[in-house]
């Protein structure tokens, strides 16, 4: 059943965890909502918002969520009514943070009596709050792994899984950022709206989740700028081996151009040429030559130009 109700005195929690038409006729028929909304729910994912209304308020909140299988962080939409005597969740994924909330204040009674004896704006504090929360976890697994990474940048060679390491990370902390930012600004301006169930009282609730955002912001902001440096170190990295590779091709090709030059010449059929009658001084000549080749590099290694 995609429909599941909690109650608890005057409050009433409905969670839905599947956007079906049984949903949207349970909306209709027991919900006077503004038909754009219910558009909303019924479309894809959503820009995070929140529209006030006089009975209530509609909100599209996203949260990151780490998806085991590509090992990227994507985004979890969580659509709510919010009204003096109803919360009502709906999920357009299934996720185990939402299920764990749910079925923790279904089954233990003191939670469901800590959680929904207050007004609805209480509850949707608690839900929020949680929803956050379980992301610290998924910024110290990010965290881990760019330290990881950076001790192997700087303690072995560069290679291609290196590079495609470097790559996931930074996606991954971009569809963090992407994803936590529009959520300030709509936790900031849920702190400042005034209605019967979010009265003054329910400010300082909804400014320790926006303080707690600001705290996972500096913390991600971190981290960017760690994977930033990463980035520069390893593109330097990768182009002084290229560079060396380069050079080595270089010394390789100009030492062997007067030789081939040498034995170019030699190879012709041009009469008096010096030593022609004498092939062992022609070896000297390219012996003697071969020798200044290897002077000049070794020269030039002292020298460092190599």
């Amino acid at each position: 059943m995609s429909i599941k109700i909690i109650k608890e005195k005057k409050l009433t929690w409905i969670n839905i965890d599947k956007v079906d038409q049984k949903a949207i006729d349970y909306l209709n028929q027991n919900y006077n909502f503004h038909h754009l909304d219910i558009e909303d729910i019924k479309g894809d994912s959503q820009t995070p918002k929140i529209d006030v209304y006089k009975n209530y308020l509609f909100i599209v909140l996203q949260f990151p969520h780490w998806h085991a299988k590509t090992k990227t962080v994507i985004p979890v939409e969580i659509d709510i009514f919010v009204g003096d005597d109803f919360l009502i969740t709906v999920q357009h994924t299934k996720t185990k943070e939402m299920k764990n909330f749910f079925y923790r204040c279904m089954k233990n009674k003191k939670v469901k009596a800590d959680w929904m004896s207050n007004s609805s704006g209480y509850l949707l504090y608690k839900l929020i709050e949680s929803l956050y929360r379980n992301t610290q976890p998924i910024l110290d697994n990010i965290g881990k792994k760019i330290y990881e990474l950076e001790d192997d940048i700087y303690g072995n060679e560069q290679d291609a899984k290196t590079i495609k390491l470097l790559a996931i990370h930074r996606r991954n902390i971009l569809n963090f950022r992407r994803i936590l930012d529009p959520q300030r600004y709509l936790i900031s301006s849920l702190s400042h709206t005034r209605k019967t169930f979010l009265d003054e009282s329910m400010s300082i609730y909804f400014d320790d989740v926006n303080d707690y955002l600001s705290k996972l912001w500096a913390i991600i902001d971190t981290y960017k700028d760690t994977i930033n440096g990463l980035h520069v170190t390893v593109e330097s990295l990768i182009n002084q081996r290229t560079t060396k590779v380069i050079s080595a091709l270089t010394v390789i090709s100009v030492s062997l151009l007067p030789l081939t030059l040498l034995s170019g010449i030699y190879g012709m059929n041009i009469a008096n040429l010096p030593f022609n009658q004498n092939p062992i001084w022609v070896w000297l000549m390219f012996l003697g030559l071969a020798t200044v080749i290897v002077i000049v590099i070794i020269i030039m290694r002292k020298r460092r130009w190599l």
